[in-house]
């Protein structure tokens, strides 16, 4: 299936979906592209998201999306498989409906190099597949040597990250579930810009949930390598009320980068992290979150330039490498946090870029919302609204958070609205 006709388009997502300005926003006067290729690097929620709405700004344009995994699982959500309220499976998609549904030629390979000067893509299997414009979206790697001992190899072994949803996150849940009574949990937090900044105190308040029915008097210590994080206080708020945060008997624990809370070592033999104070801390289970850098496709095709996250231009977050490569997601240097939103609202704005300039057209004046909510525990949740305007060479920033809430009807109405958010997100991009 090459593309799909306006009449398809209007049974599939209704006629205000592809009248005029359409529902999304984009509009529909690029219709006659049928030779325009694009090609998509990362089948994560930046490209998924980035292919379904370029189908729908453009029923003709061929699309072909390179990914070497044949399934998806979404990261947002995924600490809540730690407690036990959520499973791999509900996070888990293929992608048949793009096929199927929205007309995209699957790829199940690695792509290795791009040849900007013939703008092709070379896959591992040897194939160069050629596009008239590309799209990079490939997501963060990791950097293990921040802690000295840290590897990809034990990684996927006995410390698993669990930053990529997946197998380390169902390892990483086994070790929770055989921790022994009175254990200890060490989460390392990282520095710097990452996947999700709230996501590691989420994290260690969803196992707390759960040791604290199953194993009370276990222990969770968070080793920071910041003073500070997103939603802090309401951090704070809630754990001093339900886990003795700041007294002699807190199941959770937080150590701040000023007071030596950065791990800068493990001993992967004897289970030791030791911190920048030089405290060695022995744990029963050890997950070390590692700093992110942009991936090493992004490093290796040059799009990083020697940097740690990509440069791109800020109205159609092009390359500054190529103005025919355009870059989304967390890999991007961009004033944003990294998030699942955001990369979906920035795949927006690069689909309407794109059809613009098939189209002749100045692209419009991108503006990129990140409406985060995000749970404590079934009975907390918060928000969080970033805007991001464009203008002129970057984005201005403002930014609004729901306030430490002490009612426990509007806190437990936050809960519901982020689990249902993250339900409704999920299908947004994979259906």
């Amino acid at each position: 299936m090459s593309s799909l006709s306006r009449r398809q388009l209007i049974k599939l997502f209704g006629a205000s979906a592809v009248a005029g300005t359409g529902l999304f926003g984009f509009s529909n006067q690029a219709w006659s592209n049928k030779s325009a290729h694009i090609v998509i690097v990362g089948g994560g929620i930046g490209g998924a998201a980035f292919a379904k709405y370029l189908r729908i700004a453009d029923a003709n344009v061929r699309i072909t999306m390179i990914e070497p995994n044949p399934l998806y699982t979404f990261c947002p959500g995924s600490n809540e498989v730690l407690n036990g309220h959520e499973t791999l499976d509900n996070l888990t998609f293929n992608y048949d409906t793009f096929k199927s549904r929205f007309g995209v030629n699957m790829v199940q390979d690695k792509a290795v190099a791009i040849d900007y000067e013939k703008r092709q893509v070379r896959v591992a299997s040897g194939q160069a597949i050629s596009y008239d414009k590309l799209v990079v979206s490939t997501g963060p790697d990791f950097m293990f040597d921040a802690v000295e001992g840290y590897s990809a190899e034990l990684a996927a072994g006995d410390f698993p990250h669990a930053w990529k949803a997946g197998p380390q996150t169902a390892m990483l849940k086994k070790q929770i579930d055989a921790l022994p009574q009175g254990g200890t949990v060490v989460i390392s937090s990282p520095d710097g810009a990452y996947r999700c900044p709230p996501a590691p105190y989420e994290r260690a308040s969803m196992i707390a949930s759960h040791l604290e029915k199953v194993n009370p008097t276990a222990k969770i210590l968070i080793l920071d390598s910041k003073n500070s994080f997103t939603f802090d206080k309401h951090y704070w708020y809630y754990w001093t009320e339900r886990h003795g945060y700041g007294t002699d008997k807190a199941r959770i624990s937080w150590i701040a980068e000023k007071d030596g809370g950065r791990a800068v070592k493990l001993d992967a033999q004897n289970k030791t992290l030791t911190t920048a104070s030089g405290e060695k801390i022995k744990a029963d289970v050890i997950n070390i979150i590692p700093p992110h850098k942009a991936s090493k496709f992004a490093v290796d095709s040059g799009l990083a330039q020697g940097g740690r996250w990509v440069p791109f231009n800020a109205k159609t977050f092009s390359s500054t490498m190529d103005p025919n490569v355009h870059v989304i997601g967390d890999m991007v240097d961009a004033p944003m946090s990294k998030t699942g939103m955001i990369a979906g609202n920035q795949a927006k704005v690069v689909a309407q870029a794109i059809v613009d300039e098939l189209a002749g057209r100045e692209p419009g004046t991108p503006f990129i919302a990140n409406n985060c909510v995000a749970i404590i525990s079934d009975d907390y949740g918060m928000t969080i609204a970033d805007t991001h305007r464009f203008g002129g060479d970057t984005y201005l920033l403002q930014k609004r958070l729901s306030k430490v809430e002490a009612n426990p009807y509007e806190r437990r109405i936050r809960a519901e609205l982020a689990k249902n958010w993250q339900r409704t997100f999920r299908k947004e991009i994979f259906s």
